[in-house]
């Protein structure tokens, strides 16, 4: 995939962006709103914080195909670019496509590849030593399985980011803190102990309640996680 570069000397932040990331929509009735990232990005440009700290606005660019299946299954990436044209294809619910969480609509293999390529974009501008920190207002869809969609996500965005880097050779810290555990990411690593898997989440008698802790994925257990569930009423941390 073609990445455009963070010119001149090292940028403290890196704002890596779309305008595209606002152009997609999942349904009238759907609670995941794209243009909420557009409407943020003009929110922090009109207060004038994108220039301070020597901080650089990076356009965003898709993910390929190949980015794509380094956590997903080619029969999976292909059911999803059927699924652009916002027609529900053959085999498509066999995939947890078509159903409320995850609908499909125009657009949805864009929107996942460019929200995707924006994380791998971000991981690139940190490892090359071209930013001290690099974000992504599109990316932490960490629900999508390798062969199926989950929780809103397609696209594991962080999973693909975290396993470029790995082939980087580096060891990854993650830090997932979110309404929800981050499965989709502690499954893709469960097995290897390069990347440390950490969610912070509510309390698991709601959704996504299954972790490690909970699950076992088989395969010789390698994986570095831990879970912290904390509890929607007090604040307090339910599960060590």
């Amino acid at each position: 995939m073609s990445r455009q570069r963070a010119r001149g000397g090292k940028a403290r932040t890196a704002f890596v962006y779309s305008d595209r990331f606002g152009s997609f929509y999942y349904g009238i009735d759907h609670p995941m709103k794209p243009v909420r990232l557009r409407l943020t990005y003009e929110l922090i440009r009109e207060m004038g914080l994108l220039g301070l700290n020597s901080s650089v606005v990076v356009e965003a660019a898709h993910a390929s195909e190949s980015d794509l299946l380094l956590f997903h299954t080619p029969d999976y990436v292909r059911v999803l670019k059927e699924a652009n044209t916002g027609i529900i294809p053959v085999g498509g619910s066999l995939h947890g496509l078509g159903f409320a969480d995850n609908p499909v609509f125009n657009g949805m293999y864009e929107w996942s590849a460019l929200s995707t390529g924006a994380s791998i974009q971000a991981a690139e501008l940190v490892a090359e030593g071209r930013a001290e920190t690099a974000f992504n207002i599109a990316g932490g869809l960490h629900h999508a399985m390798p062969g199926r969609a989950s929780g809103f996500c397609y696209i594991n965005d962080a999973a693909i980011a975290i396993k470029y880097l790995v082939n980087l050779g580096k060891r990854v810290a993650y830090v997932d803190i979110d309404a929800h555990h981050g499965d989709g990411v502690e499954y893709a690593f469960y097995d290897t102990d390069r990347v440390l898997t950490i969610s912070i989440h509510e309390s698991g008698q709601w959704l996504f309640r299954h972790g490690i802790r909970d699950r076992h994925w088989g395969g010789q257990r390698q994986g570095l996680f831990r879970q912290y569930a904390a509890t929607a009423f007090d604040g307090r941390r339910a599960l060590p």
